[in-house]
């Protein structure tokens, strides 16, 4: 149990006994000294590395509890000034209009909110973006799918285009089985659930396993689209190091027998944003660790197409033997993204929760998007496609992190082995926000780290992405980006 005094005399107390955790015990007692008034409207709440020295509890755990009153309408934070108790409503105003904070609970965090906003702001004509992670439009295999989309319309019965199986079209989801036992997965077509998109899949995930008292291990630095549907669920992160090679076993173990989690999210291949892909031997050792705590894997394997060096190793599916392992991926990176289609692979009884989920979401994803999808899979057009993909983006690669390592000697970046987006750690001296403000100013957009931590708080990067430029684009870019961070650096 954890106990504090601040200079309110709030009593402020931790109780590791109590159900709920501790950001949400820590909300209720602040909301309480709100309403009792022992915080008065517009007064500042204890900065937050104060409050979790004098609780000795985990920053992250002060920094949720103060997002949560803000959620609930409770507090405001000013930037650079802190968090204050947020004005009484006002009695005059109509109800839909005192209703509001509540509603605002529901779109809990807001990852990207802000960094959008900067990169809207920053905009300007003639300005080249490093920020996006889009892939190369020249890639997109735009004639061999009309052809496949073509046959779908003419071949294809009426009934085909009816209300079909909320699970995915057995066509295709016995071709996207076959892949999966291709790389070593048990897989069948009845183990497949073909979504619209991996966000929905991921969101499918969070709506079975997840709720506001659930405790989620990610790794860390991790992919904040998926991120933010956590984030959704009010979940409680614990963060996993990771290394060049991906989340480190050594903290796996730590974290799973510390604070044991429901679920593991991890990318082994492509991981967005550093590019890192896991080894064999880790990947086995983790789901033996699942195993021993109890725990859920969700593993994303969106990008294992777009592996240069070496072949995509197995899945960590391809290691579950009792169907603890949730694997889902996007064609979007390795296709084009307007295709909307992902796939979730489970079995047994979360398989059966993930279907009705899907049910009460959509019913099915896109008949006939995805017979089209099937026919250009069974093609040996998509095979030409990825080899086409893969040479493309990997001279991108090479090109763009030598020109990096010209222009910013100290970087020591790593070409990432998958993907396309490179992870450039920044020096201590220079934070992220001035950082991305130096490159907006030469005209020169990236992406910043904080929505890629779990807890939005971490050292100081950025996610350069390389795939949508051809080679003289990204090279000036990096040119601007150069000069941006020589100029911080000289200051």
């Amino acid at each position: 149990m954890a106990t504090g005094s601040t200079k309110n005399n709030l009593d402020l107390r931790l109780v590791s006994a109590d159900p709920r955790p501790l950001y949400v015990q820590l909300a209720d007692q602040l909301a309480g000294a709100i309403e009792t008034e022992r915080l008065a409207p517009g007064e500042r709440l204890p900065a937050m590395r104060d409050l979790a020295l004098t609780l000795q509890c985990a920053l992250v755990t002060v920094s949720q509890a103060y997002e949560l009153l803000a959620a609930r309408g409770r507090v405001v934070s000013r930037v650079g000034k802190g968090t204050f108790v947020a004005p009484p409503p006002d009695p005059e105003m109509p109800f839909a209009r005192r209703w509001e904070p509540d509603i605002g609970r529901f779109a809990r965090a807001q990852r990207l909110e802000g960094v959008m906003e900067q990169l809207t702001r920053a905009s300007a004509p003639g300005a080249i973006s490093l920020a996006t992670g889009h892939p190369a439009p020249e890639s997109f295999p735009l004639h061999d799918f009309g052809r496949a989309f073509q046959r779908t319309l003419l071949d294809d019965p009426p009934e085909a285009m009816q209300y079909r199986s909320s699970t995915g079209d057995p066509d295709l989801c016995g071709v996207l089985a076959s892949l999966l036992r291709s790389r070593g997965c048990s897989a069948d077509a009845r183990d497949v659930i073909v979504c619209s998109g991996a966000q929905q899949a991921a969101d499918l995930v969070a709506n079975v396993l997840l709720d506001e008292r659930s405790v989620l291990a990610s790794e860390s630095p991790a992919y904040s689209g998926t991120l933010g549907v956590f984030d959704a669920r009010g979940v409680t992160y614990v963060e996993v190091r990771s290394d060049e090679d991906g989340v480190r076993i050594d903290d796996v173990e730590r974290v799973f027998a510390e604070y044991r989690p429901r679920m593991l999210y991890v990318s082994p291949i492509a991981q967005n944003p550093t590019g890192a892909i896991l080894s064999q031997r880790r990947a086995k050792q983790i789901v033996g660790l699942a195993r021993r705590y109890d725990a859920i894997v969700l593993e994303d394997q969106t990008g294992w197409q777009l592996t240069y060096d070496a072949s995509p190793p197995h899945p960590l599916a391809a290691f579950d033997t009792d169907g603890r392992v949730i694997l889902m991926e996007s064609l979007s990176k390795s296709i084009f993204p307007a295709l909307r289609i992902g796939y979730l692979y489970a079995k047994g009884a979360i398989a059966e929760a993930l279907e009705v989920a899907k049910v009460r979401a959509d019913v099915f994803t896109s008949t006939l998007t995805q017979r089209a999808l099937w026919r250009f899979m069974s093609s040996a057009a998509y095979a030409r496609h990825l080899r086409a993909s893969r040479t493309l983006y990997r001279d991108r690669r090479d090109a763009f992190v030598d020109t990096l390592s010209r222009e910013l000697p100290w970087s020591h970046v790593r070409p990432p082995h998958a993907g396309v987006n490179v992870w450039l750690p920044l020096p201590a001296r220079i934070s992220t926000r001035a950082a991305f403000d130096a490159c907006a100013r030469e005209g020169v957009l990236v992406m910043p780290a904080e929505p890629f931590y779990p807890t939005r708080t971490g050292p100081p990067a950025l996610r350069l992405s390389f795939g949508h430029l051809t080679q003289e684009i990204a090279a000036e870019g990096l040119a601007r980006l150069g000069r941006a961070l020589r100029k911080l650096e000289n200051d």
